[in-house]
């Protein structure tokens, strides 16, 4: 993160037992320390959560997908645009020829209400 060398580091602590004295020295990089450790778990955790929501997201995501698919698909057995082919021949049905191809509409069923004695 920081392109901070050796001679880097032996100034600052250099500068600061200057500054700070050799008693209190000690403490005060404890206490750096402590702060240091506390930001690094603070942005450690934050990096988790994001992490996770962005997961979530994607799993959303998909199955939104596949929830607009299924209705779709829904659609196209309402509107009863669906053909069934019928035949006992062997081939895919992307090989036939158009006489080879029989189909038959698919109807929806009528509605029961249970209105029937």
């Amino acid at each position: 993160m920081f392109d901070i060398g050796f001679w880097e580091i032996m100034l600052i602590g250099v500068v600061a037992l200057l500054v700070v004295g050799p008693e209190e020295l000690p403490a005060l990089l404890r206490t750096a320390g402590t702060y240091a450790g506390k930001a690094r778990r603070f942005f450690s955790d934050v990096r988790a959560e994001l992490d996770m929501e962005v997961n979530r997201a994607e799993e959303i995501k998909r199955r939104v997908a596949e929830e607009a698919r299924i209705a779709e698909l829904h659609e196209v057995i309402d509107d009863g645009k669906v053909t069934i082919p019928v035949g006992s021949s062997t081939k895919p049905v992307a090989e036939r020829s158009a006489s080879e191809t029989e189909t038959t509409d698919v109807k929806k069923p009528p509605v029961d209400h249970g209105n029937s004695a």
